[in-house]
């Protein structure tokens, strides 16, 4: 939600942007025109990275008017296309053998997309998946704010069915809508999102004893949807100590991380690999000799960049099974 009253004008969200080039002055003007409602040429720039919501030194989060906004403008994509992407993701039918427990797993789709990235102990618990559990991030990249808006009550109800107390969000998207925007809906969550993360370091931590060292220099690849819960950061810090690898110092990290560009092609048509080449030169230049990813979708956005980099992908679960033993380090 855009806090109106929180917002002194000052433009650093749109100054601070990776993939908008604005001085102060446009900036001022842009999120003017934004705060009477007026098309400005931000929204037809802006890729929905996030990242200006967590730049906001007041906390007014911009991001969220500019996909007010975008929808409002039904730039840069379509309202028919959001429409059809829509029907594609309802679940209209009834939900049948739900678990019960007091903690499950919500894996969204990517149970059907990247089921190799859920594998082992590490996931021996009741899950949920496919369409009923999709978590409708997504439309804020794709001016559908509402949409988003509109079904995050139908996903807290249906997990809420399996009477956990506890959810695992497998993907930073499900997390962020269960921790962050459905509260800011004015939705009730009667359970507990847990981070991937977080679940790493409770597990991780409870077999200490059985851990070996990585011993490896890596990258993280911040993604998106983290700009909305940076509180839960130091997990993703406490788990490469745990599994013994160094994140190394960058300049494409942290606050100022790039996220995977993948909603640059999607909404621009521009090519997101010179902005690919720059966080991966990055890495590398720092000693890194993996890229670790939290998101799947960053790891099939990054994967030709990879190769021409030569700089393997790690997904961040995986690096706990490696410390565990059940697969081997491939660096």
């Amino acid at each position: 939600m855009y806090h109106e009253t929180k917002c002194d004008q000052c433009g650093d969200c749109f100054v601070t942007c990776q993939w908008i080039e604005a001085d102060k002055d446009q900036a001022v003007i842009w999120i003017n025109q934004l705060r009477n409602g007026d098309h400005a040429e931000v929204l037809d720039k802006c890729i929905t990275c996030y990242a200006c919501n967590e730049y906001c030194p007041n906390d007014a989060n911009p991001f969220d008017l500019v996909a007010e906004l975008q929808e409002k403008y039904h730039t840069p994509i379509t309202e028919d296309t959001v429409s059809q992407m829509e029907q594609r993701y309802v679940f209209s039918g009834e939900l049948k053998d739900i678990p019960e427990a007091d903690r499950i797993m919500s894996l969204c789709v990517f149970s059907r997309t990247d089921a190799h990235l859920i594998q082992g102990e590490l996931y021996d618990l009741p899950t949920v998946a496919g369409k009923p559990f999709f978590c409708w991030v997504m439309f804020s990249h794709m001016a559908g704010e509402s949409v988003q808006k509109k079904h995050a009550r139908e996903l807290v109800d249906r997990l809420a069915q399996t009477k956990a107390k506890e959810v695992v969000c497998f993907h930073d998207d499900c997390y962020s809508i269960l921790a962050k925007l459905a509260p800011d809906y004015g939705i009730d969550v009667p359970f507990r999102p847990i981070h991937l993360s977080e679940y790493l370091v409770e597990y991780l931590t409870a077999n200490k004893s059985r851990l070996k060292p990585l011993n490896i220099e890596i990258a993280y690849s911040r993604p998106c949807a983290s700009r909305f819960t940076p509180e839960k950061e130091h997990f993703i810090d406490e788990l490469f100590e745990l599994v013994g690898v160094k994140r190394v110092e960058r300049e494409y990290d942290r606050l100022n991380a790039m996220c995977c560009g993948s909603t640059k092609m999607m909404l621009t048509g521009a090519d997101p690999k010179p902005d690919q080449e720059k966080n991966f030169i990055d890495a590398k230049n720092a000693g890194a000799k993996a890229m670790v990813c939290l998101c799947p979708i960053c790891m099939h956005s990054f994967s030709m960049i990879s190769q021409e980099q030569k700089l393997p992908i790690l997904f961040i679960g995986d690096l706990a099974r490696m410390a565990l033993g059940e697969i081997e380090v491939p660096v």
